[in-house]
């Protein structure tokens, strides 16, 4: 019998990296959006078709395609972060599944450094087609993954200098939380997950868990 996930077919890595940039923008809107209909503010009718002028909130220029949103004081707001952060909780405990299914002949997950590992090795790959640069840890439940080169926002650029960069890309950095949340969690490993950018274009993870391995 043939393999089902083999006959499937893949998204195109270009498109991905393009939905992934999106996540974020699309977030900060849903947020406002959802402010501006509690406070009877911007509207727009609902059935109608987005095009490259239409406007997608009450910020200035904030059009398709355009970067206006990013200057949305919402951008690292608790809302946006918990929606981003979501979106990545749930991808990571489906694809948690998927992963595990096509490395069941040759791979075996014994002990939490194992996870880390898989989340280095097979998840990175699957998402970013590269792995983790760096996995470091206490061996006591505590443990640091550090992508040098963070795909999603290693090409973004500010006129006002590298502090503007990372203060705009960290609301990226969420998404990738969630989903190593959310892949632990599929291993019955309840953990905090946070990310820092500040040595931009490298991102550290820090997964604090209750295990000790």
């Amino acid at each position: 019998m043939s393999d089902v996930l083999e006959s499937q077919t893949y998204v195109n890595n270009v498109c991905f990296n393009l939905l992934l940039q999106e996540i974020v923008p699309a977030s900060v809107r849903v947020t406002q959006k959802l402010a501006e209909t509690v406070n009877n503010e911007f509207t727009r009718d609902s059935d109608a078709q987005t095009r490259i002028n239409t406007q997608l909130s009450d910020i200035v220029d904030d059009t398709p395609g355009k970067v206006a949103i990013f200057d949305s004081k919402l951008l690292n707001s608790e809302d946006v972060q918990l929606r981003v952060e979501g979106y990545g909780y749930d991808l990571g405990l489906r694809l948690t599944e998927v992963l595990m299914y096509k490395a069941a002949t040759k791979l075996k997950i014994v002990d939490v450094l194992e996870i880390m590992k898989f989340i280095c090795r097979d998840v990175w790959r699957c998402l970013y087609s590269k792995q983790m640069d760096n996995l470091r840890t206490n061996h006591r439940g505590t443990f640091v993954l550090i992508d040098n080169k963070y795909k999603v926002t290693a090409g973004f650029s500010s006129e006002n200098g590298k502090a503007d960069v990372v203060a705009k890309a960290r609301t990226y950095t969420y998404l990738p939380c969630g989903i190593i949340r959310g892949i632990l969690l599929s291993f019955g490993i309840d953990a905090y997950v946070s990310a820092d950018n500040s040595q931009f274009p490298a991102v550290s993870f820090n997964i604090q868990t209750t295990i000790n391995n």
